[in-house]
């Protein structure tokens, strides 16, 4: 048999429900009310300002620059400036590869900037120019101390420096400390004058691979005198005398390697 519950007993228990219901309603629009209220009072109030702009170490360019460029500065809107048109304007800067920016906290901001490397100084006209690996130049002195990085002269055409570029990438670092400067001679040869003594004759397409056994050739050499290395074809080594004598030049001329053709 069913059982029979009368209404006067459920009232209570409805009302019960009901209140709880309401209750969570009122939480819920006062915690709404309470969010947008305190959103408010941050963005009207000095705690969204900027307070401070972090930008990672760089070395072609040092971070009151690339603030500069920026266009951000203490004291605006955190929320008033896209990340991204920021990230646009400072990719714009010849010698830098990335960029990201990103809010930090409740009003720092985050630059962090990746550059490209420097491979070489090169010649233009009366100034030295450093040469990124992107083919992009910078002044040289607008950068601080570079690593040991060798001297191009005589580099004009674009696809011979974007070759001799690709060329020196394939290089061991520590060939940087032995190179001491590049001069293009004609299509692909050059002439490398090497901090240790020697002068080397190469053809660019073949150079990083030849210059691998550079530290192996020269330890199998003479002491007595240093000379010229030709590795353009094969393996090739004459000492100073007997490479400017026989082009009909006495030694003290000889020394002179600008004459050399």
């Amino acid at each position: 048999m069913d059982k029979v519950i009368d209404i006067e007993e459920r009232i209570p228990s409805m009302r019960k429900k009901r209140r709880r219901k309401t209750n969570k309603k009122f939480i819920l629009l006062v915690s709404l009310f309470l969010i947008v209220l305190l959103s408010l009072l941050y963005f009207q109030s000095p705690l969204s300002d900027v307070k401070d702009i972090t930008i990672n170490d760089t070395k072609l360019s040092d971070g009151a620059f690339y603030k500069n460029q920026s266009g951000l500065f203490t004291g605006q809107s955190l929320w008033g400036f896209h990340t991204e048109d920021i990230e646009k304007r400072l990719l714009k800067i010849t010698g830098v590869k990335e960029v990201t920016v990103s809010r930090k906290f409740l009003n720092n901001v985050k630059i962090t900037i990746t550059e490209w490397e420097p491979i070489a100084y090169i010649e233009d006209k009366a100034r030295y120019d450093l040469l990124l690996v992107n083919g992009d130049r910078i002044e040289a002195n607008e950068a601080d101390s570079l690593l040991h990085a060798p001297i191009l002269s005589g580099f004009t055409e674009p696809d011979v420096i974007e070759q001799t570029i690709q060329q020196l990438q394939k290089m061991d670092n520590s060939f940087f400390e032995l190179i001491s400067e590049l001069q293009y001679i004609e299509e692909d040869k050059i002439r490398v004058f090497m901090n240790d003594g020697y002068e080397v004759h190469a053809a660019i397409m073949s150079f990083a691979e030849k210059m691998s056994y550079y530290p192996e050739i020269i330890a199998q050499l003479p002491k007595e005198e240093k000379g010229v290395l030709d590795i353009e074809i094969g393996v090739f080594f004459k000492t100073f005398t007997d490479y400017y004598a026989e082009l009909g030049q006495g030694e003290e001329d000889g020394e002179e390697t600008e004459t050399i053709e």
